[in-house]
Order: structure tokens, then C-alpha cells, then sequence
């Protein structure tokens, strides 16, 4: 669990979290449009799979950027 506390800093959450929306919730609604609106799904999971790559980068990439410490809480 040495790695675990370097995760927990406020700046890697924000950054991961801003990184991300949560698509799948909206792709229900599109599903349900009527003909002719097909191409909304196509554009949410592509946005789905862009997120899922990316977070795929920000493992990769944020472990090795340094974050400002946030000092004592």
C-alpha cells in the first residue's frame, strides 16, 4: 500500500475526475430517440471509448508528473 497514499492527493483526483463524464447514463436516453437519431449512440460510445483510452494515458502519464503537495489536513 506504499503507492496507495501518492494517489489520494486532491490534485490526482480532480484530474482523473475532470478527465471523465459519465456517458452511459445519457446513452439509455439516446437509445430510446426515434429513427433517424442513430447517429447520437454512435457519437456516445465513441466519447465512451475516447474516456476509456484516456484514462488509459493519465495511468501512464500522471504517476510520473509531479503534484503539489497539499500540506496537512
Amino acid at each position: 500500500m506504499i503507492g496507495y497514499s501518492a494517489w489520494r492527493t486532491p490534485a490526482r483526483i480532480l484530474t482523473f475526475s475532470f478527465g471523465t463524464r459519465d456517458s452511459f447514463v445519457v446513452l439509455e436516453t439516446a437509445v430510446a430517440l426515434p429513427d433517424g437519431w442513430e447517429t447520437a449512440v454512435v457519437v456516445i460510445v465513441f466519447q465512451t471509448l475516447m474516456e476509456l483510452f484516456g484514462m488509459v494515458v493519465f495511468l501512464s502519464w500522471l504517476p510520473r508528473k509531479p503534484m503539489p503537495n497539499p500540506g496537512p489536513m
